[in-house]
């Protein structure tokens, strides 16, 4: 009899795994298999049973891990006490009895039980024994501690740790780890902060927006046993890059955009940093409906995610106010809590305040709305701030008020609840130490039936000095002006006065570097229009018109002013009656054709490149005059060369002068003819320099009054003659002597006498008789007669002065 347990017994254990372990006294080691009570998988636990087992892990360093799979023990009767560690001197999970709902669930041991083990303690009673427990063994491998770091940077962090650059330029971060264990099969991966990520110890990037990244390093090791990724590193670099922003050249600008020829225009340049503010206003929620319940919860949420990832709330005045926007109909139906990212839960309105209305609901029937009609009423703002200055949100004030509904708006006398700021119920100091980035939820339970109503949005708002100060900067401009122009001609702080010299498009640049070493520009572009290239207009004469009006024809100058313009089309003639309404376009005359002027009246012409605004102005007179006078002028004459042919060149123009006598000369053209016939019909003038084609060779005039070529005089009979006079006959004969010769002029007399080169001994010439004294026997002279006659010429003789006699003899 008493081996028939021990073959029961036998039979239990060969019919379970060989790693699973049953409940008893002593100490295994086990990774794996099941841990059992002491009736195994099929049958209940024995009465009266005490049992300590200690499970330990199989390798050092592991922790052991118990999963619960099946519990049910007798209630209040039979304990399964679990220890963190290798005894019952161990801290306690806790005692554990009763069915499903009393399970220890999954058991680890802590980070603090340096054994790994799990000590297990089970007593039972004489009675109603249960069918115990099932629990997964398995063990995990704690996380080592990995701290990573930057190791170089280029470009290097300024004095206060962070790295500034410009948009698009490489960033090159190297980092590495420090394991405590071992860092061997680690994987690198940067968090760039935008979104992005590299891989690898070394990481070359940029960024193309302005604004502030955050870049960590992430680390995991091989160990997977807890994440299936691998253990990851446990602290955070927090490397801050600023990346400049692009200042604002406002106000960077021409005075004129367009100049007209020859002039000047100032260009100011203007460049102000624009600053990087980082925007840590959370954000506002969407709308929540509440429909009617009976201690439903609904929940809406807003993730904050702008501050330092360590960053708590240390004070509640850091806090500046939760808002909620909502309507309801019964705010006794109402609970509102705040729950920050670790679960810190303030109540800041607990179910009073009656039947006030929160906002204005929409109304069906009465003023309250019902759980059968879910239009949005009109939300109003409810603020919960710290302190006790303000009133919790209760109670209401009777009033009227509009309501919608269906039927249109309706009046009705109900109890309403103010917008405005409100002390929450439980103080808000209970969210002190929660971390400010994260989600943080507002929660509202609607406790009774009858009753909905909706949040249109909610927000939480946190003090802005608990922005980190380095999330936010302002670029500092070192260097700003404009580049070099040769068209640059004055330079007064940051104004250039410009001045091209040709027509044109003209661009200037002004520059500036900032302090992060960023180069930004401006270019100001101005045109320069083409000259305007005319000729001045002519008075316009109307000869022997008789009694007045006086009609002239004013478009005739309009040729003539464009005649020497590269492209007349460009530009807009305008005549006028005054300068003020010349220089400011106004007022032109429109009958230029027809147009009744006066004696001696002014009148005054814009010429306009293209509506430009760049014009150039003349003035032109309106004469009534008689026909022109031809007063008598003396006849041209000159000197034939030495051909003596009796034809030269005549300039005709010389005598325009003499013709027109105090007639002006630019109100009249004087032309020059062969025959009366030519002269009176206006063909065949002559043109100088005129050769004659007689000697002498009679010349008629012919004068018109400029611009009017009807209003005209010629000359009947010739006015003057060309003459060709013959040249003087300047010959001579010299006599040597023997100091010098004596002449014998054989032409016109007259004249005088000179050396050709002055000589160089002690001989004279007399001008007026051509003797040479004091010579040198033998010596040559050249002697030069000039005629003193109408046409005066020249004539040069060789003197060879003759030589002394031979007056030697012998004795």
């Amino acid at each position: 009899m008493k081996k028939i347990p021990l073959i029961i017994f036998l039979l239990s254990s060969i019919l379970a795994s060989s790693q699973d372990v049953f409940m008893q006294n002593g100490t295994v080691n086990r990774c794996s298999g099941v841990l059992y009570d002491s009736g195994g998988g099929g049958a209940n636990y024995g009465s009266n049973e005490t049992f300590v087992l200690t499970i330990c892990p199989e390798n050092a360093g592991q922790k052991l891990q118990l999963d619960f799979t099946t519990f049910s023990t007798q209630l209040n009767t039979d304990f399964l006490t679990i220890y963190d560690g290798d005894s019952t001197a161990a801290p306690a999970f806790g005692s554990f009895a009763g069915g499903s709902a009393a399970s220890p669930g999954f058991v680890v041991a802590t980070a603090d039980n340096t054994s790994g083990c799990i000590t297990l303690e089970f007593t039972s009673d004489g009675t109603n024994n249960g069918p115990g427990w099932a629990a997964t063994i398995s063990c995990l491998t704690p996380c080592q501690t990995i701290n990573s770091q930057i190791d170089s940077t280029t470009p290097a962090p300024n004095s206060l740790g962070y790295i500034r650059v410009c948009p698009n330029d490489p960033i090159t971060l190297n980092g590495s780890g420090t394991f405590s264990v071992d860092g061997t099969g680690a994987t690198y991966e940067w968090d760039l902060g935008d979104g992005n990520t590299v891989s690898g110890q070394t990481a070359t990037f940029s960024y193309s927006d302005p604004g502030v990244y955050i870049v960590n390093l992430n680390i995991r090791d091989t160990n997977t046993s807890i994440d299936p990724l691998g253990c990851k590193n446990n602290n955070l670099i927090n490397q801050v890059i600023q990346v400049a922003t692009e200042p604002e050249f406002t106000g960077t600008q021409a005075a004129q955009s367009t100049i007209c020829f020859g002039e000047t225009t100032t260009i100011e340049g203007i460049v102000n940093p624009v600053d990087f503010i980082n925007d840590c206003t959370p954000p506002v929620s969407g709308i929540t409906f509440l429909p009617d319940g009976n201690g439903v919860t609904y929940e809406t949420s807003v993730t904050v995610d702008c501050y330092d990832s360590a960053q708590t709330l240390t004070d509640v005045n850091q806090l500046v106010s939760i808002c909620l926007t909502m309507e309801h109909s019964y705010l006794g139906d109402l609970d509102i809590e705040i729950i920050s990212p670790n679960g810190q839960t303030v109540r800041m309105h607990d179910q009073g305040g009656g039947s006030a209305n929160l906002g204005i609901p929409w109304a069906t029937a009465t003023v309250d709305g019902n759980s059968g009609n879910t239009t949005p009423g009109t939300g109003a703002q409810y603020c919960f701030v710290p302190g006790n200055a303000n009133p919790t949100l209760v109670g209401g004030v009777q009033t009227g008020g509009v309501f919608p509904n269906g039927n249109g708006p309706a009046t009705y006398t109900d109890s309403f609840v103010p917008a405005g700021n409100y002390s929450s119920i439980f103080p808000l100091t209970g969210l002190v130490g929660s971390p400010l980035n994260g989600n943080w939820t507002i929660r509202i339970v609607d406790n009774l039936g009858a009753d909905n109503g909706h949040v249109f949005a909610w927000s939480i708002e946190f003090d802005p000095a608990l922005q980190p100060p380095e999330l936010s900067f302002t670029p500092v401009i070192t260097t700003e002006g404009w580049d070099p122009d040769a068209t640059i001609v004055n330079t007064t702080g940051s104004t250039i006065t410009v001045e091209p010299t040709t027509p044109g498009t003209y661009c200037y640049t002004y520059r500036m570097i900032d302090d992060f070493g960023c180069e930004y520009s401006e270019e100001v572009c101005i045109d320069m229009l083409p000259e305007i290239i005319t000729a001045t207009p002519n008075n316009l004469f109307l000869c022997n018109p008789g009694l007045p009006p006086y009609i002239f024809d004013l478009s005739e100058n309009t040729p003539i002013i464009l005649a020497p313009a590269p492209i007349p089309a460009d530009l807009i003639v305008t005549y006028h009656e005054s300068l003020a309404d010349a220089e400011g376009d106004a007022s032109p005359v429109g009958n230029l054709n027809t147009y009744e002027g006066t004696d001696g009246q002014i009148i005054y012409v814009r010429v306009e490149y293209q509506n430009s605004g760049c014009y150039s102005s003349y003035t032109f007179t309106l004469n009534i005059t008689a026909n022109p006078t031809i007063n008598s002028v003396p006849d041209l004459v000159v000197c034939d060369d030495p051909s003596n042919d009796g034809f030269e060149e005549f300039d005709l123009e010389l005598q325009s002068l003499g013709i027109l006598g105090p007639q002006p000369i630019s109100d009249f053209v004087v032309t020059y003819y062969a025959s009366f016939a030519n002269a009176d019909t206006s063909t065949g003038a002559l043109t100088s320099p005129y050769t004659n084609i007689s000697n002498p060779q009679p010349i008629f005039v012919r004068i018109e009054r400029t611009g009017d070529p009807l209003c005209n005089n010629v000359s009947v009979l010739p006015l003057f003659d060309l003459v060709v006079n013959p040249p003087d006959d300047a010959s001579f004969t010299m006599i040597p002597t023997c100091d010098g010769g004596t002449a014998t002029i054989t032409g016109a007399t007259g004249g005088s006498f000179s050396f050709d080169t002055a000589p160089s001994d002690t001989a004279i010439i007399d001008a007026v008789t051509g003797t040479v004294t004091g010579g040198t026997p033998g010596a040559t002279y050249n002697i030069v007669y000039v005629t003193s006659g109408v046409c005066p010429f020249t004539s040069t003789e060789v003197l060879n002065v003759l030589p002394l006699d031979d007056s030697s003899f012998s004795m």
